[in-house]
C-alpha cells in the first residue's frame, strides 16, 4: 500500500539465460607451419518477464470524502477499507519474450615461422550471427518503410490522439512471423562478418635481444538481446494499459474502459542490421639491454565501427517548431507535458519519441605506449609505463543516452570519449628483504622470504585528473 494511496503489486520476476555451447579446435605441424583451425556454436535463450502491471494497480484519493481535518493518507485509507476505488488499471499481459539466437564462428590460422628470426601471423575469422527471433512471435520492429503516413491519426492541438480515431497499432510495427518482411526476424541478416588477421615478430639483429611486432586484425561482435526484449515490453499491439474509473475493489471492471490518448513511445532495433567490429592494430619496438633490462616502445590503434547508440527516429528537426509557426521563438520547453504539441509535427505522426538502437557510431583510439622494466639481485623488480593517448567517438553509450541530434551526429557528438585518458603513469617496484633468504630454520621460515611492494598511478584527461 503505496503512500497510502494505491494498492499494486505483480506475480514473481522471472528470468533466464540459457546458453549451449559447442566448440572444437585442431592443430596441424606441417614443417615450419603451425596451423590452427576450429569452429563454435552458441545457441542462447533469454526469457524474462516485464513484472510491471500484470496483477493491476487500484488508486485510492482523498478528493471522493470531505477534508474534515483527517489526513489524505487517512482519507485514502478509509476509501480502501470501503472498497472505493477512484481508478483501476491493468497491463494487457504478463509480458514474458522467449528470445532466441544462434551463432556460428569458424577460424583458420597460420603461424609461419619463415626463418629463425622471423614469423609471420596469418589467419581468418568468419561470424554467423543470426538474428534473434521470440519462439511466442511478439518480438515486434518500427520500420520506417512500411509506415504509411497517409493512415497516421488525428491529433487535438495540444498533440493528443483524438479519441474518435482508430489509434494506429501497427502502422510501421513489424512483428515476427506475422508482418515481418524478414520472416522469424524482424531486421536483415549481415552474412559479411569476414575478419582477416595478419601479424609478424621480427628479431632483426638475430641475438634474440631485439623484436619488431606488428599486427591488423578485424574483431566482430555479436549484439547483446536485451535490447529485443525492450521492443516485446514497449510496443503495440501486444502491451496496453487500460485505466477504469470510480469502481469497487468486489468489481474493478464494473466501469467503461478507457486508453490513454498519449501517442505511445516505441523502442525499436536496427531494420537494416550492420554488425559492430572494431580494426585494431599495432607496432612494437622490443630491446633487452644487457640482462636485467628491457624497454618496449608502442603505436597502438583502433577503430570502431557501426557501433551501437541511441537515437529518436521520431525527433523534431531541428527549429522546425519555430520556422512552421507552430510555437514563437521565445517557447520553452520545460516538460515532457509541454513538449506533447510537438507530436503534430513529427516525422512519424501517431507515435512520441522512438528509440532505437542503431549501428550508426564510429569511435577512434590513438596510443603511444612505453614500458621498462628493471631486474635486481634477489629476485627485486621495479617497473614503469607511459601511455599517450586519444580516444574520440560520436556515441558515449550503447543504449543509455540517445544522440542530441539525429539529423547531424558531427555537429553535437563527435569529440573525446568519456573513457579518454590523455596521459597515464603507472609505476610499481617489488623490494626482496635482504635478510634471512635461505630461510633455513624456524627463524628463517619466520623472518625470511618477506617482500615490499608498491604502486603508482596517474591518468589525466582535457576534463579530469585522478592519482593513487
Amino acid at each position: 500500500f503505496t503512500g497510502g494511496t494505491s494498492l499494486l503489486g505483480y506475480g514473481p520476476y522471472r528470468d533466464y539465460n540459457r546458453n549451449h555451447n559447442v566448440f572444437d579446435n585442431a592443430t596441424k605441424i606441417w614443417g615450419n607451419h603451425s596451423i590452427k583451425f576450429g569452429m563454435t556454436y552458441n545457441h542462447y535463450q533469454k526469457t524474462e518477464n516485464a513484472a510491471t502491471g500484470n496483477q493491476g494497480t487500484f488508486a485510492f484519493t482523498p478528493t471522493s470524502l470531505p477534508a474534515g481535518g483527517a489526513t489524505n493518507f487517512e482519507q485514502s485509507f478509509a476509501n480502501f477499507l470501503m472498497g472505493n476505488v477512484a481508478t483501476f488499471t491493468q497491463a494487457s499481459e504478463d509480458v514474458t519474450p522467449d528470445i532466441r539466437a544462434q551463432q556460428w564462428e569458424l577460424y583458420v590460422q597460420d603461424d609461419w615461422r619463415i626463418r629463425p628470426n622471423l614469423t609471420i601471423n596469418l589467419g581468418v575469422r568468419y561470424s554467423d550471427f543470426r538474428q534473434p527471433i521470440d519462439a511466442k512471435n511478439e518480438l515486434t520492429n518500427f520500420d520506417p518503410a512500411v509506415y504509411n503516413r497517409a493512415n497516421a491519426p488525428a491529433f487535438t492541438s495540444a498533440g493528443n490522439l483524438v479519441a474518435s480515431t482508430p489509434y494506429p497499432y501497427l502502422n510501421g510495427i513489424i512483428v515476427n512471423n506475422q508482418n515481418s518482411p524478414f520472416g522469424s526476424a524482424v531486421s536483415s541478416q549481415s552474412n559479411k562478418n569476414v575478419a582477416p588477421r595478419i601479424g609478424l615478430a621480427w628479431d632483426p639483429t638475430g641475438t634474440g635481444k631485439t623484436a619488431i611486432r606488428a599486427g591488423y586484425g578485424i574483431f566482430y561482435d555479436s549484439t547483446l538481446y536485451g535490447i529485443y526484449e525492450q521492443n516485446v515490453f514497449a510496443n503495440p499491439p501486444f502491451v496496453n494499459s487500460v485505466s477504469i474509473s470510480n469502481v469497487t475493489l468486489d468489481d474493478p471492471a464494473a466501469g467503461p474502459a478507457t486508453i490513454s490518448s498519449s501517442p505511445k513511445v516505441l523502442h525499436a532495433t536496427p531494420v537494416t542490421f550492420q554488425t559492430p567490429y572494431t580494426q585494431q592494430w599495432s607496432l612494437t619496438l622490443e630491446r633487452q639491454f644487457g640482462t636485467t633490462s628491457e624497454l618496449s616502445v608502442a603505436y597502438v590503434g583502433n577503430k570502431g565501427t557501426h557501433l551501437l547508440g541511441e537515437v529518436d527516429l521520431n525527433s523534431v528537426y531541428p527549429g522546425l517548431a519555430w520556422s512552421s509557426g507552430l510555437v514563437s521563438p521565445s517557447t520553452v520547453f520545460t516538460s515532457s507535458t509541454s513538449e506533447t504539441i510537438l507530436n503534430t509535427i513529427r516525422p512519424y505522426p501517431g507515435y512520441n519519441a522512438i528509440s532505437a538502437i542503431e549501428p550508426w557510431f564510429n569511435s577512434n583510439y590513438n596510443s603511444l605506449q612505453v614500458y621498462s622494466q628493471k631486474r635486481f639481485g634477489g629476485d627485486s623488480i621495479a617497473a614503469v609505463s607511459y601511455t599517450w593517448s586519444k580516444n574520440l567517438t560520436d556515441n558515449q553509450t550503447d543504449r543509455s543516452t540517445a544522440a542530441q541530434n539525429l539529423y547531424n551526429f558531427n555537429a553535437g557528438e563527435y569529440g573525446r570519449a568519456q573513457y579518454d585518458r590523455t596521459h597515464v603513469f603507472n609505476g610499481n617496484f617489488v623490494y626482496t628483504l635482504p635478510f634471512f633468504r635461505d630461510q633455513k630454520g624456524f627463524v628463517g621460515h619466520t623472518l625470511g622470504g618477506w617482500e615490499l611492494s608498491g604502486r603508482s598511478e596517474e591518468h589525466t584527461s582535457e576534463l579530469q585528473s585522478h592519482h593513487d
